[in-house]
C-alpha cells in the first residue's frame, strides 16, 4: 500500500471513531491487526501534504528532523581592571601609575592630556589637566584608551564640582588651585579647613604664601623640606618670591580639599608648622612670635 492510500484509510478510521464504538469493536478486527496498527502509527508520526500529485512527508518529532535554530554563543564579558588614583597625585605621577597598570606608555597619557577639549575639561581649566583628574577608584575595560581613562576622571571632577557649585564661584580656577595647595600641605583631612583659612588670610593681607609644596612642584621633585637655595628658584610656582597664588594647581585634590577651599574654617591663623612630621601633627599660629615657637618645637622633635 502506498503512503497516499495509507493516509486515506487512516483518516477514514479516525472519522469512524468520533462516535462511541459498538461492543463488537473490541472483538478481533476484521482487518489484519498489523494493517490497523500501521495505520494508527502513521497518523501519529507523519503529516502528508498533497500538492497536485506530489506527497511531501515530514516527521513531527523534533529529534527526527526538525531544523534546529543555531544556538548563538554568548560573548565573553570584556575583562576590566581596577585603578585607584590617590588624592594629591600630580599628573606626572598619575601617568606613571596608569602606565604601570595598563601597560600603555606614560607618554601616551601625556599626549592624550594635551587635548583638553576632547577630555571635557571645564573652560576655566585653561586646557591643563593638572588639578582636574579627580582621585578615586575606577574600573576600566582592558580595551580603554588613555584618552577614555582620563576623560572618565575629568567627568568625575565635573560631577563633584557641580555638586559643590564650583562653576558659580567668581574664580573657580583659584578654588581648585587653593584646594591643590591644601591637599599638598595637610597631613590629615581634619587639618584641611584650617590650612585653607591660613591661605585665605595670607592672600587677603598680601603676604607671600611661603609654601614648600609649590617650590617642589616648580622643581619637579618629591621630598620633605626645601632648602634656602630652593627658595631662590626663578619659577612662577615659587611662593617665596611671588605673591599670590601659583599660576595653576600643583596636584589633583580630592573632594575634602575642594570643600575646604570653598569653606575654610573660621580663624585668624597666618602660619602652620608640622611640629611632628612623623605623627602628622600640624599646629597653627596667629603671630610671628607664635610661629617662631612652633618652628623651635619642630626643630627639637627632629
Amino acid at each position: 500500500m502506498n503512503v497516499e492510500n495509507l493516509l486515506r484509510e487512516t483518516l477514514a478510521d479516525m472519522a469512524d471513531e468520533q462516535v462511541p464504538p459498538p461492543p463488537a469493536r473490541f472483538l478481533p478486527p476484521h482487518r489484519p491487526a498489523h494493517r490497523r496498527g500501521a495505520a494508527l502509527a502513521a497518523a501519529v508520526t507523519v503529516v502528508a501534504l498533497a500538492v497536485g500529485g506530489t506527497i511531501a512527508v515530514r516527521t513531527l518529532s523534533p529529534e527526527a528532523g526538525r531544523p534546529q535554530a543555531p544556538v548563538a554563543a554568548r560573548p565573553e564579558p570584556e575583562r576590566t581592571r581596577k585603578v585607584t588614583i590617590n588624592e594629591g597625585w600630580r599628573v606626572s605621577l598619575l601617568f606613571d601609575n596608569l602606565s604601570r597598570v595598563t601597560g600603555e606608555p606614560a607618554e601616551s597619557f601625556a599626549r592624550a592630556a594635551e587635548d583638553g577639549r576632547a577630555l571635557g575639561l571645564p573652560p576655566y581649566a585653561k586646557g591643563r589637566l593638572e588639578g582636574f583628574a579627580h582621585p578615586g577608584t575606577y574600573r576600566f575595560a582592558d580595551s580603554a584608551t588613555p584618552a577614555e581613562i582620563l576623560t572618565a576622571m575629568v567627568a568625575r571632577f565635573r560631577e563633584t564640582a557641580d555638586e559643590l557649585g564650583l562653576a558659580s564661584r567668581r574664580a573657580p580656577l583659584d578654588v581648585v588651585i587653593i584646594a591643590s595647595l591644601v591637599q599638598a600641605e595637610s597631613p590629615t583631612e581634619a587639618d584641611m579647613p584650617k590650612v585653607a583659612r591660613v591661605i585665605h588670610n595670607r592672600l587677603a593681607r598680601g603676604m607671600l604664601l611661603h609654601l614648600d609644596s609649590t617650590v617642589l612642584y616648580g622643581l619637579g621633585e618629591y621630598r620633605g623640606n626645601v632648602t634656602v637655595e630652593d627658595t631662590k628658584l626663578r619659577s612662577p610656582y615659587n611662593t617665596y618670591r611671588h605673591r599670590g597664588l601659583p599660576p595653576g594647581p600643583i596636584s589633583n585634590p580630592g573632594e575634602a580639599a575642594l570643600k575646604a577651599a570653598l569653606h575654610p574654617a573660621a580663624g585668624s591663623w597666618l602660619y602652620f608648622v608640622a611640629t611632628d612630621p612623623k605623627r602628622g601633627t600640624l599646629e597653627f599660629a596667629t603671630s610671628g612670635k607664635e610661629y617662631a615657637e612652633l618652628v623651635e618645637r619642630a626643630r627639637q622633635s627632629g
